[in-house]
């Protein structure tokens, strides 16, 4: 449920700056989403969808480009992407884990006309 909160607030953003444009129709909504948030590109689509329609993102798409989770072991200086959310160094063991990336959730871009 997430998902419909972020995507309202994804499609009014859009709008916004849509009208501060002068961009009538947007075409294309470029995301970076983060492997970190959870969210599904497939249920913002599906809200998406819903809450687009009479606005200016109408006939647009979503784009997304998932930034992964990165790392840095504050012991060993260890750093690298993860598959999935273990915050113990590969390398040492021990748990003095940053994240560096992967928590994002921004518009990079939109393109329309």
């Amino acid at each position: 449920m997430h998902e419909y909160s972020v995507t309202k607030s994804l499609v009014d953003l859009c709008n916004q700056q849509a009208e501060n444009h002068k961009i009538n129709k947007v075409r294309v909504i470029k995301v970076k989403l983060g492997k970190f948030t959870g969210f599904s590109p497939e249920a913002i689509n599906f809200y998406f969808d819903y809450l687009k329609n009479g606005t200016r993102c109408e006939y647009a798409k979503i784009e997304f480009f998932e930034i992964p989770i990165r790392i840095r072991c504050s012991d060993c200086h260890f750093e690298d992407d993860i598959e999935e959310p273990v915050f113990i160094c590969p390398k040492c063991g021990k748990s003095s884990i940053e994240i560096l990336t992967g928590r994002e959730f921004y518009v990079e871009s939109i393109e329309g006309e």
